[in-house]
């Protein structure tokens, strides 16, 4: 923050037994933190508790003391252990006071899309004097948002989707108003090279700026600076003369789509091991209807021999992990699509290995071009559980081709 700025700080208080018993993961204050960091608050705590008003008030009261707004997450519903409302009623020492025409609203959205309504619906149409109502768009339970004794409660629904939803389109809007100073960062993604050896190349240079470093684990490190440009100029060209091969996009996926869109190009895909991951990667991209032409998970034997074509004498001697495989899957798929580009992938996803002892982790790539007639094979070793080897082979393969592409 900057000399002048007022520092606001800000809590995240999450409830349910779920959260804290390991059922789920607390999404909600990643994103929300995510949003609130970039806005150029500073984010003191996340605090997990169980659906107990006991927890919940003690929690509160500790909260209070030293940040001027708090989130509390999840609680908001309408059956016994939806404690939020309660509880924050009882620590602020006021009563709830029925909304009807927000109750009235409620059991409209019910009707409106089939279900049908109860009595009990009424707990979520409870709210504080002089609250705003945050409309939830999604579900039922609406987002309440109070100030008192100069704090800010937002009180929001324990569904992530419901919960970022009303973040973004009613409490962002009101946090900006706020005077902050947003925080500059630069981010630079890479892939393909470990932490450890990025780092040992990089921590006397970065000894004098502030930064931070985050790994995704499918895809790989990233450094994101939090410095003055005139600081870190000198070492973000050494990193980006250094480590070029090794530097991505920060969000690749997107970039494959626009890049394919922009070039007017379309991609298909023959999956095995990730059975169908990369499609949905692909897919999870809005604008990407225009370049995905399709896919086709091949995962057994019997479907790579009959959709593919591939010999089933060849598949018995040698398996379906090897490099001829995936040079006629994605020689087959881009045929059977008619796309520019096609990309394959077969491998040992584990925890066991195959008849042939193909060590897990090992997986082959394809990549074809109608354009040039030329076809792509890579084989890669991939170390981790079966989901993560799963989701490094569907972002390798996206981000070997994107590099391609650039």
């Amino acid at each position: 923050m900057k000399v002048g700025v007022v520092i606001i700080k800000v809590a995240i208080l999450s409830t349910g037994e779920e959260i804290i018993e390991g059922d789920i993961l607390n999404t909600t204050s990643r994103e929300i933190s995510r949003e609130l960091y970039n806005m150029g608050f500073e984010i003191s705590s996340h605090i997990n508790v169980g659906d107990k008003r006991y927890d919940i008030i003690t929690y509160l009261n500790i909260l209070s003391r030293n940040n001027d707004i708090i989130f509390i997450t999840g609680g908001l519903g309408s059956t016994r252990d939806d404690l939020t409302r309660e509880s924050v009623a009882e620590f602020l020492k006021e009563d709830l006071i029925f909304d009807e025409h927000l109750f009235n609203k409620i059991i409209y959205r019910y009707k409106k899309y089939g279900k049908s309504s109860s009595e009990l619906l009424k707990k979520q149409a409870f709210v504080f004097k002089d609250s705003i109502i945050l409309e939830n768009e999604i579900g039922s339970a609406p987002g309440i948002y109070i100030i008192r004794d100069m704090k800010h409660y937002f009180l929001l629904p324990g569904p992530p989707d419901e919960a970022i939803s009303i973040f973004l389109k009613h409490i962002k809007p009101i946090l900006s108003n706020f005077d902050t100073q947003k925080i500059k960062v630069k981010k630079i993604q890479f892939y393909n090279i470990t932490e450890s050896k990025l780092m040992a190349e990089l921590n006397e240079r970065l000894s004098n700026i502030k930064y931070s470093t985050k790994l995704e684990l499918s895809i790989g490190p990233s450094i994101i600076f939090k410095d003055d440009d005139e600081k870190i100029e000198p070492v973000i060209k050494y990193i980006n003369e250094k480590f070029e091969k090794y530097i991505i996009p920060n969000d690749p996926i997107k970039k494959l789509v626009k890049v394919l869109n922009r070039d007017k190009k379309t991609i298909s895909t023959a999956e095995s091991c990730t059975g169908g991951m990369i499609g949905n990667l692909i897919t999870n991209i809005p604008g990407s209807s225009s370049v995905y032409k399709g896919g086709i998970i091949a995962y057994s034997i019997f479907s790579k021999e009959k959709i593919f074509n591939i010999d089933a004498s060849f598949l018995k001697e040698y398996g379906a992990v090897n490099s001829k495989t995936v040079e006629i899957m994605a020689r087959e798929a881009l045929k059977i699509f008619d796309s520019d580009y096609a990309i394959s992938v077969s491998g040992i996803a584990g925890p066991d290995t195959d008849e042939f002892n193909t060590p897990v982790g090992t997986v082959f790539f394809g990549i074809y071009s109608k354009n040039c007639d030329k076809i792509i094979v890579e084989r890669k070793k991939f170390s981790g559980t079966r989901e993560i080897v799963k989701r490094k082979a569907s972002y390798y393969i996206l981000i070997k081709l994107l590099k391609k592409l650039l």
